[in-house]
């Protein structure tokens, strides 16, 4: 289940942490991405953050999703929705947002999944 906790910036979660995963057996690959990599949170003078990204090195599961940065809880919501599709990962990467967003971060933090 998705949630947020409204501080500035706000932090939402949905899914596994790294810990839990790899307690639960899973091999994980990771990425992680500062928010000042997003051109949306530049605009918004909103630089602050980070966004983190686990996949099961097997599946292409994305297994957990954590993002503490401006406009959090709309992404988790997207990235919720999506793994509750079971597509392997590289369906989000791949999938073309509006420019300037933070959903568009999503792009660039699952592009750096090794």
């Amino acid at each position: 289940m998705p949630y947020s906790v409204f501080i500035d910036p706000p932090l939402s979660h949905v899914g596994l942490s790294e810990a839990e995963a790899a307690r639960r057996g899973h091999q994980v690959k990771v990425a992680k991405l500062p928010a000042a990599a997003s051109t949306r949170a530049r605009q918004l003078k909103q630089t602050e953050g980070l966004l983190k990204a686990v996949v099961d090195a097997e599946t292409e599961q994305l297994l957990g999703f954590t993002m503490f940065a401006p406009e959090s809880s709309e992404v988790v919501n997207i990235v919720s929705v999506f793994m509750k599709s079971g597509q392997p990962y590289t369906v989000l990467r791949d999938t073309i947002f509006t420019h300037p967003s933070m959903a568009e971060t999503l792009n660039d933090l699952l592009n750096a999944i090794g």
